[in-house]
């Protein structure tokens, strides 16, 4: 597979079509246009790509970041109400965080998935 092939599959999972479409397409282009005039070496045009992949990735996780938090502390509230009115069965402080920590690792599950980005379907030309 070429190395083009894999960045559009990658985008294509991760990264938003706006994103794509605004960051990592135009360095694709570049990419070409190096490629066909050889001016600089592979490895570099290649990691200028890897980095706008890069960039938009953490570009995409930001902008999503508050209603991500958001979810997860509804979702850790939810599930942290029954714990703490049952605090009393546990023996220790430690017990009681330990189930804490379990219920805050299990309530990201849900966010997740509802964050987990849709597969889209590239039109064949």
């Amino acid at each position: 597979m070429r190395f083009d092939s894999l960045v559009l599959v990658f985008c294509d999972r991760f990264l938003a079509q706006r994103t794509f479409d605004l960051i990592v397409a135009p360095a694709l282009a570049d990419l070409e246009f190096e490629e066909a005039t050889g001016r600089r070496s592979r490895i570099a045009m290649r990691a200028a790509v890897l980095r706008a992949i890069i960039g938009g990735w953490r570009h995409d996780v930001v902008r999503g970041s508050d209603a991500f938090l958001r979810l997860t502390l509804l979702s850790t509230c939810y599930y942290m109400f029954p714990v703490a009115l049952s605090a009393g069965i546990f023996k220790t402080w430690s017990g009681f965080f330990i189930a804490a920590t379990a219920v805050l690792a299990l309530s990201l599950v849900p966010v997740m998935v509802c964050f987990w980005p849709a597969r889209r379907v590239r039109p064949t030309e």
